[in-house]
């Protein structure tokens, strides 16, 4: 019985010892003993899933899928760097919901958890404290003290914000007027800028009858046509609308990112004294009204040549109004509706807000007078703007020919797209952005990067020598609810 006993007490002795023990050496992964039996730190560490050392806030600049790494902004220090990633990583959207990393995109502000030894992710998500602008045209990158307007809102515009388009890294003023834009950043201060739909060019060919018309390409592009000149086109499908006195036709183009179209206009068919009645509707009734800069009596129908023209109306206690129309029918009528003042509205009591009002009128300006910025720009006295390099290519302003380089040109106030071209080489365009100073400005741009495919020849077809209108009521453009049309006129904007 004794045996037994102690037979027992030497096996439970044997386990404790047994559990005591690997209790001990589990204590001390990553040590060693030395010879007086004192533990050090051999450098190893057991890190589990999730685990970092380090985190930003950065700027994705490439997802490489086939290396598994992501490259990075930090817009701290300006410097670039890579990580990687396994299928350990977690990737979040900015509500802690699920993603994946080939939903990751240029451009993108993140949070990047990650082991700075091993450059290993542990964690990506897109930042919740970023504010992200999608698609946008109404913007301007170059306000004083480098700053940018989006919509209503300014922010700051650090030297090495984040500028992508084609799928790489490129300048500010490499960013026209008419290209789309998605905007990032954080707080007051913009971290990125992808351009999401760039542009082109569209030249036109054997134009002489044309010069002095109008070209509308789509409604992104409204302007008056010029010898020789070079238009800045966002790129997409269109139909190009040409018109003249007596002129009108119809061309269609495809316009590719950094490609240039020529369209051949010699086939347009010359129509002459062709003209619409058109029966204007005011209110007030006592506004003063001039078409083309030429008072016009609309007690009856005024008589006016096919094409684009331009109507200003006026009268005391209400603000005045500037639109473009197009007439393209024999009869047609057309009303507007000019909004009282300010000062008229604070002293008399209505039912209609101010603020309404108030709102509503900027939305008519936003992108359609972009396009003809001569019309809204004022020169400046004396001072002269030089573009120096690169020597020997065609020289544009605003779409305008003004020479090969060197060329200068007066200075005016406000931005501006500078477009350079030569045959073999891809065309390039710039914005600039020219200020009050007092000072002359000069401008050497980099060499022209050679091409070999410009397109040359657009298989375009014409589709009728009349207005393009293919309804006999058509919409307006930008124009306020209360004014209307009937017939084939349009408000251009």
């Amino acid at each position: 019985m004794h045996k037994r006993i102690l037979q027992a007490v030497t096996v439970m002795m044997m386990a404790v010892m047994l559990i005591t023990g690997c209790a001990s050496e589990a204590s001390n992964i990553g040590l060693a003993k030395d010879k007086e039996n004192n533990t050090v730190d051999t450098g190893f560490s057991v890190t589990t899933v999730g685990s970092y050392d380090s985190a930003d806030t950065a700027v994705v600049m490439s997802v490489d899928s086939d290396n598994s790494s992501v490259s990075f902004m930090n817009m701290d220090t300006g410097k670039q760097y890579t990580l990687y990633y396994d299928g350990t990583t977690y990737v979040k959207d900015k509500y802690d919901g699920p993603m994946t990393i080939s939903q990751l995109k240029a451009g993108d502000v993140v949070d990047v958890n990650f082991l700075k030894g091993k450059r290993q992710i542990a964690s990506i998500q897109l930042s919740p404290s970023a504010w992200v602008y999608d698609n946008i045209k109404n913007y301007d990158l170059g306000g004083m003290n480098k700053t940018a307007s989006i919509g209503a809102s300014t922010y700051s515009l650090p030297e090495n914000v984040v500028v992508l388009s084609g799928g790489r890294r490129t300048e500010i003023m490499d960013v026209v007027a008419q290209d789309v834009v998605t905007i990032s950043g954080i707080d007051h201060q913009v971290y990125s800028i992808s351009v999401e739909r760039g542009h082109g060019y569209l030249r036109l060919k054997n134009d002489q009858a044309l010069l002095g018309g109008w070209i509308e390409v789509g409604s992104s592009v409204i302007k008056e046509i010029t010898e020789d000149m070079l238009l800045v086109v966002p790129e997409g499908s269109y139909q190009v609308l040409l018109s003249n006195d007596g002129i009108s036709c119809t061309k269609d183009v495809v316009i590719e990112r950094d490609k240039e179209v020529v369209l051949d206009v010699g086939d347009v068919e010359v129509a002459k004294d062709k003209t619409g009645k058109i029966i204007f509707s005011v209110t007030p009734d006592n506004a003063e009204v001039t078409v083309d800069g030429k008072q016009v009596d609309i007690s009856r129908a005024i008589e006016l040549p096919y094409g684009i023209h331009q109507v200003h109306l006026e009268a005391e206690g209400y603000d005045s109004l500037t639109k473009y129309i197009q007439v393209g029918s024999e009869n047609a009528s057309i009303s507007f509706a000019l909004e009282k003042s300010k000062e008229e509205e604070e002293d008399t009591a209505g039912s209609i807000s101010q603020n309404s009002l108030v709102e509503n009128k900027p939305n008519t300006t936003v992108e359609d007078t972009s396009s003809i910025s001569e019309n809204t720009i004022s020169a400046t006295s004396s001072n002269k703007v030089y573009v120096d390099a690169p020597k020997n290519v065609e020289v544009y302003l605003d779409s305008n020919y003004v020479g090969i380089a060197p060329v200068s040109f007066k200075k005016s106030v406000g931005s501006h797209t500078i477009t350079l071209r030569k045959s073999g080489y891809k065309t390039k365009s710039y914005t600039i952005y020219l200020y009050n100073d007092g000072e002359d400005i000069t401008y050497s741009f980099t060499d022209l990067e050679k091409e070999s495919d410009t397109v040359s020849g657009n298989s375009s077809t014409s589709t009728s020598t009349t207005s393009s209108n293919t309804s006999e009521n058509t919409m307006e453009i930008e124009s306020p609810p209360s004014n209307t049309v009937s017939g084939n006129i349009r408000y251009l904007y």
